[in-house]
């Protein structure tokens, strides 16, 4: 049911991103893009979503908008990943109204590589993730300013879940948080901090 897995699986964070540098995804306008070239000159933040219909990846991509000013002061790039198309991508782009760097894996390869695991039934829909899901709808409704984010429908591998990297300029992964069940997403200001931390002299003062 739903790509789900029977038994619970573990992730698997690279200490470093040398299997993931050689990637080439396409852009949500089907340019190709060589992920080593990411972090080649500056740190970048590679977030992988579960998939585009996910209230919580909506949920995600709006905080990550919401701060892409503070990644940018700080000389970090920031990727989004889905499992889709080039046209998934710009529709989920259109219709939560963001503007970052968002790229798509359909073989779900990335994922693999990064580390990211694959949900039991429990790990993704439970009372927990449930709970979860209506109060990041209810929430992102009721906060000024903020773009409204449901469930939609499932675009892809419902069960693949997904996380965050942080890779240096040298290829080391600085920091690292694979989801362990829908809606384990980091905050956001948590994972700035870590992607400032690489370069502190940049964001002193």
């Amino acid at each position: 049911m739903l790509d789900t897995v029977r038994d619970p699986q573990q992730t698997h964070p690279p200490t470093d991103a040398s299997m993931l540098e050689d990637v080439v995804l396409n852009d949500y306008e089907g340019h190709p893009v060589r992920l080593g070239d990411l972090w080649s000159e500056r740190p970048a933040v590679l977030v992988f979503v579960r998939h585009f219909g996910c209230v919580f990846c909506r949920q995600m991509a709006v905080e990550i908008h919401a701060k892409r000013h503070k990644f940018e002061k700080a000389d970090v790039e920031v990727a989004v990943i889905g499992h889709g198309t080039p046209a998934h991508a710009r529709d989920f782009r259109n219709l939560q109204n963001v503007d970052f760097r968002l790229l798509v894996d359909p073989d779900r390869k990335i994922y693999e590589l990064a580390g990211a695991k694959v949900a039991t039934l429990n790990e993704l829909i439970g009372p927990r993730q449930i709970m979860r899901g209506l109060k990041a709808t209810v929430m992102s409704r009721l906060k000024q300013g903020s773009i409204a984010v449901h469930q939609g429908r499932i675009i892809g591998h419902a069960a693949q879940l997904g996380g965050v990297l942080v890779v240096a300029p040298d290829g080391s992964v600085r920091y690292a948080h694979l989801s362990e069940e829908s809606g384990d997403n980091p905050p956001v200001r948590e994972v700035l901090a870590a992607a400032r931390a690489i370069r502190p002299h940049l964001n002193s003062g």
